[in-house]
C-alpha cells in the first residue's frame, strides 16, 4: 500500500547563487514584502484549486525542479502539497513528494527517496482574468451558501423588526396600566428574552459575514 508521507522526506532545496557568488542577505522590508507575495500566492492557489482550474498529474520517478523556487508559507496545503512558482512563467504548483507507506517502521523514516510526485499545475492567468474566474466560480458554484448568507440576514433584521414592535406594544400596554415612570422598565424586562437573542446574533452574523466575505474573495 502506498500512501504520502510528507514528512518523511527532505524537499529538494537549491542554493541561490549571483555569477558565482551567494545571493547577498536580503533586508528585512524585502523579506517582509515577500512573505506578502508569498501569502498572496498561497491564497490565489488554493482559489484555483476550489474553482477547478488546475491540471493534476502524479509524476513517476524524479522531477525537475530547476526552474521552480519553493515558496515559504505558514502551512501546506491539505498538510502535504508544498507551493512553488515556475521563475520563467509564474505559474504556481502545488507539489506533494509520493513515499511507500513506512508507518510502524521508524528506521525507515530516514532518507526516504520519493518514487515520485504529485504535481498540480494552476491556470496561470491575469489579476484581471483571475477575477473575473472567482467572481464567476463564487456565482455560480456557491449558490446553496449565498442563498443561505442573504437568509440568515433576512432572518436576524425580521428579529430585530419583531423586538422593536414587541416593545413598543409592552411599553404602550403598561402605560395603559397605570405603570408610570416604571413602565419603560416593565417593558424592556418583558422583552428580554428578545434582547439575549440579540445579543447572542449579532456576533454570529457579524462573524459569519466576515468569513463569507473572506471566501468571497478568495
Amino acid at each position: 500500500m502506498e500512501q504520502n508521507q510528507f514528512d518523511l522526506m527532505e524537499e529538494p532545496e537549491q542554493d541561490l547563487v549571483y555569477e558565482g557568488k551567494p545571493l547577498p542577505e536580503l533586508k528585512e522590508y524585502e523579506k517582509l514584502l515577500i512573505a506578502e507575495r508569498n501569502r498572496k500566492d498561497y491564497e490565489k492557489a488554493v482559489a484555483l484549486v476550489k474553482a477547478g482550474c488546475l491540471k493534476q498529474t502524479e509524476v513517476k520517478g524524479t522531477y525537475d525542479f530547476s526552474k521552480l523556487e519553493r515558496l515559504e508559507t505558514k502551512k501546506k496545503y491539505k498538510g502535504i502539497y508544498t507551493l512553488y512558482r515556475n521563475v520563467e512563467t509564474m505559474q504556481l504548483l502545488f507539489i506533494c513528494p509520493l513515499v511507500e507507506n513506512n508507518k510502524g517502521d521508524d528506521s525507515a523514516k530516514q532518507d526516504v527517496k520519493p518514487y515520485g510526485y504529485d504535481v498540480v499545475e494552476l491556470e496561470l492567468m491575469d489579476e484581471q482574468t483571475f477575477a473575473e474566474v472567482m467572481k464567476a466560480a463564487n456565482n455560480n458554484l456557491h449558490p446553496v451558501i449565498g442563498k443561505l448568507y442573504v437568509t440568515a440576514w433576512v432572518v436576524y433584521f425580521l428579529f430585530i423588526a419583531f423586538t422593536l414592535v414587541a416593545l413598543i406594544y409592552q411599553l404602550i400596554y403598561y402605560i395603559d396600566a397605570g405603570a408610570g415612570a416604571t413602565a419603560v422598565l416593565q417593558a424592556l424586562l418583558s422583552c428580554s428574552v428578545n434582547f439575549l437573542g440579540l445579543v447572542i446574533s449579532t456576533p454570529l452574523v457579524t462573524l459569519m459575514k466576515l468569513k463569507y466575505d473572506k471566501n468571497k474573495n478568495l
